[in-house]
């Protein structure tokens, strides 16, 4: 007879999404209009632990504005991958970050 304990540790999560925490300053918004209705990009600047080193930016997607430049944030993203082919047809894959309401 099989263990159901065993057979559930085995199986994956049902969200197997990856979400990743981000805290740091709004540096901009931008909003892009497209078929799917507003889509607004945050640029978000993440302080580095070491003074020699620089920020991280970071670029994430949502359907509402997430705040206003100059404020800090923290925030939940999910990471997701989209596909797209190039003129020559080789096909690319670009992950995302998308804030999920």
């Amino acid at each position: 007879m099989a263990d159901p304990a065993k057979d559930q540790a085995a199986s994956p999560p049902n969200n197997s999404m990856l979400t990743v925490r981000i805290h740091g300053k709004i540096d901009k918004i931008d909003q892009h209009d497209g078929e799917n209705g507003i889509t607004y990009m945050t640029l978000i600047i993440i302080p580095s632990g070491d003074p020699m080193k620089s920020p991280t930016k970071i670029q994430v997607k949502s359907k509402r504005k997430l705040g206003r430049p100059e404020e800090m944030i923290d925030i939940k993203a999910t990471v997701s991958s989209r596909y797209w082919k190039n003129n020559a047809g080789k096909v690319n894959h670009t992950p995302d970050l998308w804030v999920n309401d």
